[in-house]
C-alpha cells in the first residue's frame, strides 16, 4: 500500500458481517492492519443496533447469515446508505451471484476468500472513493476582496432560525429545516451522508425516514426557490449533500 493509500484507508470504515466468528475476527485484524477501520459482527440484527450510530464506507456481507439472509441486509444497506458492497457467497454458482447482484452488491467473492483479493478490492474502492469525493464537491478559490466576481454568500441565522439570501430575502425555517442546513454548513465544503442527517434530523434509517428526508428537501427546494436565487444544496446521488453555494454562520 502506497503512502496515498495509507492516508484514504484512514477514513475508509468497513463493516464484515458473517456468522463465522474465526473468518470474521481474521478478517478484522486482516483489514486492520491493512490500515482500514474495521468492525466485525456476527449477525444481521448486531450491525442493525450499530448502524443507527455509525457510518460505513464498504459492507462485507456473508450470503448465509443466521438471523437474516445476506440478501435482505444487502437490500437494506443498498436502499439506505451509500455503502459499498461486497457479498460473501458460499458457491461460484451464476445464480448465486446473480441474486447478490440483483440485491445490491456490488461485488461478489467466493469463500473461502484469499486475502489478498480482498486487500486489492478494498484498496480500489477506498481510492475510488476518495476521488469522487474530492473532485465532485471543490468550491473554487475565493475571489479576492473588491473583485467584481466576488460572490455574496447565502446567511444562515441562528437567532430566528432563517436564511438569508445573497439579495437579503429572508426565509424562514423549520427546526429541521434549520438543523438540515446547519449540517451542511458545518461540513464546509465536504459531502454530508445521506445516513448521517437522517440520524441527526431524528429520522429512522428506511423508507419511511427517506422518504420524510425527501419531503423535507422538496419543500425546502420549493420555499426557497420563491426567492429567485437559486437552491444552494447539491444532492449527490447515492451519496449525499452538500453545498452548492457558499453559505455563512450569523
Amino acid at each position: 500500500m502506497n503512502q496515498q493509500q495509507e492516508r484514504n484507508a484512514l477514513d475508509f470504515r468497513v463493516a464484515i458481517v458473517d456468522g463465522d466468528q474465526v473468518f470474521r475476527e481474521a478478517m478484522v485484524d486482516f483489514l486492520k492492519l491493512q490500515g482500514y477501520q474495521t468492525e466485525g459482527f456476527g449477525s444481521a440484527g448486531e450491525f442493525y443496533q450499530q448502524l443507527l450510530s455509525a457510518r460505513y464506507d464498504l459492507m462485507i456481507v456473508d450470503f448465509g447469515l443466521n438471523d437474516q439472509g445476506g440478501l435482505l441486509l444487502c437490500e437494506y444497506v443498498r436502499k439506505n446508505t451509500e455503502a459499498y458492497i461486497i457479498m460473501l457467497c458460499p458457491v461460484p454458482e451464476i445464480d448465486t451471484r446473480l441474486a447478490a447482484y440483483a440485491s445490491g452488491a456490488d461485488f461478489c467473492l467466493v469463500k473461502p476468500i484469499d486475502s489478498r483479493e480482498l486487500a486489492a478490492l478494498s484498496a480500489n474502492l477506498s481510492d475510488r472513493m476518495e476521488r469522487f469525493r474530492s473532485k465532485i464537491c471543490t468550491v473554487p478559490p475565493a475571489v479576492e476582496k473588491g473583485s467584481a466576481e466576488s460572490v455574496t454568500p447565502w446567511k444562515l441565522f441562528r437567532s430566528d432560525w432563517s436564511l438569508h439570501t445573497p439579495k437579503g430575502d429572508a426565509v424562514s425555517l423549520t427546526a429541521k429545516e434549520y438543523d438540515f442546513l446547519l449540517s451542511l454548513v458545518l461540513q464546509s465544503t465536504a459531502i454530508v451522508t445521506r445516513q448521517y442527517i437522517l440520524k441527526i434530523l431524528g429520522y429512522q434509517p428506511d423508507d419511511k425516514g427517506n422518504r420524510a428526508l425527501e419531503s423535507l428537501i422538496y419543500r425546502l427546494r420549493k420555499k426557497i426557490g420563491e426567492t429567485g436565487c437559486g437552491f444552494p444544496i447539491k444532492t449527490y446521488r447515492g451519496l449525499g449533500y452538500c453545498l452548492a453555494s457558499p453559505v455563512v454562520l450569523s
